[in-house]
């Protein structure tokens, strides 16, 4: 499982430093949900969710990034 940053109004992902991709597979592996979180609030990215994508890459869960943040703060 890949833990990945979707940005929601294009539905690409975080790749590098301003750069977005469509491709789940040439996307940025947070690997793990806090990592991903730490990211995106450093950054204070706005529009965004992070994405579990599966082995098979077609397989996409998504989370708002407010819902993740407040299932950890309990």
């Amino acid at each position: 499982m890949k833990t990945l940053v979707r940005k929601i109004s294009t539905g690409q992902f975080f790749k590098g430093p301003d750069q977005w991709t469509e491709d789940s597979a040439n996307a940025l592996n947070f690997r793990m949900i806090d990592r991903a979180l730490d990211f995106v609030d450093r950054w204070h990215l706005m529009d965004v969710e992070v994405v579990f994508a599966f082995a098979d890459e077609e397989q996409i869960t998504t989370v708002p990034r407010e819902k993740i943040a407040l299932d950890f703060e309990k």
